[in-house]
């Protein structure tokens, strides 16, 4: 009994550190003044479905080889200067074994997350599959800024659920 409760408080613990890892990131993202009027001026989300289904599928095939190199070079120099390489490589050392793979991911909405100077950041959310933890089902918000070269990554975070 109280190993379990032990496990339950070491996945609040985990989950919460992805949660301070996102917002941390969302807070320095953020302008410094921002009025009603900026947020609602533009609502269209420019990422299709299909984009977004194929995004998701490099990030989840890097996160499921444990490539935390290549998932961090995935990263906008906007994210980057918010996080070093080690942080990441720290925060999903403890996530892997908490969410173990995400075996399939679906698409299921995109919302603009803020437009500031010019850009607009879009959450693409998703509805996940989990294999190897304790966990069968989950959700994925994959947080990007369209650029030239398509979509850049600015925040990844995943959660787990046991339905």
């Amino acid at each position: 009994m109280a190993s379990e409760k032990s496990s339950t408080f070491n996945y609040i613990i985990v989950g919460l550190l992805v949660v301070n890892l996102c917002i941390t990131s969302y807070l320095a993202l953020r302008p410094a003044s921002f009025s009603a009027t900026t947020g609602s001026a533009k609502t269209k989300v420019d990422v299709s479905e299909l984009e977004a289904g194929s995004f998701a599928n490099e990030v989840v095939k890097l996160y499921n080889k444990k490539d935390n190199v290549a998932l961090y070079a995935k990263f906008d120099n906007l994210a980057k200067a918010q996080f070093s390489q080690e942080q990441l490589n720290a925060q999903l050392n403890k996530l892997y074994p908490l969410i173990g793979t995400i075996s399939d991911a679906t698409f299921s909405d995109a919302v603009v997350a803020e437009s500031s100077g010019g850009r607009d950041y879009y959450n693409l959310n998703y509805k996940v599959r989990l294999t190897g933890g304790p966990f069968n089902t989950g959700d994925m918000k994959l947080t990007v800024i369209r650029r030239e070269s398509g979509l850049s990554l600015i925040g990844f975070f995943v959660n787990g659920s046991s339905r």
